[in-house]
């Protein structure tokens, strides 16, 4: 029998965990997984903190068609997408959730404007037609700038009518014992030129009459007067005479539409505000036909002694060394002076290439020779022979203000190309202050075709700078001393 082992192998066994370790490890997991969901929690508030309040709810008197998933637009962008169509509680109206872009929530403020867009097809009125092909789609105009957020809204039943400058034209009203064929939207037309349009139609309060109300453009104010006189111009006044048949009226779309027309004697009245009433006759009067009053028109700022600055369309033209390579480098506007010089900007009056350059103005062609210009800035100003200058009232240097980059601007300005359809009326906070200029907002309509128009002073009708189009937008460029003034 063989000896034992001196010793044996003995095993080594680790103390078993306990109650403790076992819970501390279940605390510790259990940790872990709350702090996942908290981080996914703020996550998922994050995400809806960016969302949030995005949501509002349009009422309207009938849902016309519209369903979910149906666009919100404002002016032919899509901003929102309609997110829910139900009825009321009581079953009278249709409410319509509408869940904006993020980008776009600014539109949902007091004052906004909600329609359902579908089409709308009427004697001298089409609409809508966009609706046939592509579904119809929420129609949204925001309400006052400065107007706050609201989420609730009551939808209208017909598309607003749009006006410009709603808040500086005149609002007027008309009587009458028929409606003379009136619609809105109608144009109200002043020698053939609509000057405005007719906003609504509807009874007086005791239904005595028909009252019919109108918008007349900023630049138009003027022409409106106590003894003015409106009629009907929707109809066609039919005679028989030795040359036969003769008739007069406006143009099919005025007589489609039911359009307004007006006249102002020759010794004019005093102005009306807003809220004057007038009578509308069925026809005119002849010697109404024959008023000619002369009336100064512009910005309703202006009074009626003060003139708007007549800018002139010129072509700045580069020719190089063959006369075939000839081409169009710049065109704007000028603005001839009573120094008998030409203001306007720099890259339309000084040659500072190697080619020659001409400059287009007044339907003849003028050399631009390197000398003889004063350049400030982006703003030039040359000297133009007299009998180059075919203007009978150029703008007098007197009445430029000079105001320094630093200084602020008037609060109302008018930018102006000479004559109402290319006038308008700019807010100051429309122009932020820039390295030498102020930067106007890319939301103004306002796009290159306005380069060298003239920006006056709404209260006293003073020039204070002209306009810039650059590559980075449109800017107003403030005139320096000296720029203008006679040598």
């Amino acid at each position: 029998m063989s000896d034992p082992p001196a010793s044996f192998p003995t095993a080594q066994v680790a103390p078993a965990g306990g109650p403790r370790q076992l819970v501390g490890k279940l605390h510790s997991r259990l940790w872990s997984v709350t702090g996942l969901c908290f981080i996914a929690a703020i996550g998922l508030a994050l995400s809806e903190f960016r969302t949030s309040g995005t949501s509002v709810t349009v009422r309207f008197a009938d849902g016309s068609g519209i369903e979910p998933g149906d666009k919100v637009r404002y002016l032919g962008i899509e901003v929102g997408i309609v997110e829910a169509v139900t009825l009321e509680e009581n079953l009278e109206r249709v409410k319509v959730r509408i869940e904006f872009d993020a980008d776009s929530i600014s539109l949902a403020r007091e004052g906004s404007r909600f329609w359902i867009e579908r089409p709308d097809f009427r004697l001298g009125h089409v609409r809508g037609l966009d609706t046939l092909m592509g579904g119809r789609y929420v129609g949204v105009l925001p309400g006052p700038v400065k107007a706050p957020r609201s989420n609730e809204f009551e939808g209208l039943g017909e598309p607003p009518i749009r006006v410009e400058n709603l808040y500086d034209g005149l609002e007027i009203m008309l009587e009458s014992a028929a409606r003379y064929g009136l619609e809105r939207g109608s144009p109200v037309s002043y020698r053939g030129i609509e000057i405005g349009q007719v906003l609504d139609v509807g009874l007086a309060s005791n239904s005595s009459m028909v009252v019919a109300r109108l918008f007349i453009r900023p630049g138009y104010r003027a022409l409106i007067r106590e003894n003015s006189r409106f009629w009907s111009n929707s109809g066609i006044d039919l005679r028989f005479g030795l040359k036969g048949f003769e008739f007069d009226a406006e143009t099919l779309s005025t007589i489609a539409a039911g359009g307004v027309a007006l006249a102002t004697p020759d010794e004019p009245g005093p102005r009306v505000a807003t809220g004057h009433r007038f009578e509308l006759s069925k026809s005119p009067r002849e010697e109404w036909l024959e008023w000619q009053p002369q009336l100064a028109i512009g910005v309703a700022a202006l009074g009626d002694d003060m003139q708007l600055p007549a800018p002139v369309l010129a072509v700045c033209r580069g020719e190089g060394r063959f006369s075939f390579f000839h081409r169009a480098t710049q065109r704007g506007w000028l603005l001839p002076l009573d120094s008998g010089k030409l203001l306007g900007p720099a890259d339309m009056l000084v040659d500072s290439s190697e080619k020659r350059q001409e400059l287009e103005i007044w339907g003849s062609t003028i050399p631009l020779p390197k000398e003889g210009a004063v350049e400030q800035g982006k703003l030039a100003s040359r000297t133009i022979t007299a009998e180059l200058l075919p203007v009978e009232s150029p703008w007098p240097v007197a009445r430029i203000k000079h105001i320094g980059s630093q200084e602020h601007l008037p609060e109302k300005l008018i930018i102006t190309c000479g004559s109402d359809n290319q006038t308008f009326l700019l807010d100051a906070k429309q122009a932020s202050k820039s390295a030498g200029h102020w930067q106007i907002e890319p939301q103004t309509p306002l796009d290159a075709s306005w380069h060298g128009a003239c920006v006056v002073s709404a209260s006293d009708g003073y020039l204070v700078g002209i306009v810039v189009s650059t590559p980075e937008g449109v800017r107003i460029e403030p005139i320096g001393e000296g720029l203008g003034e006679r040598d």
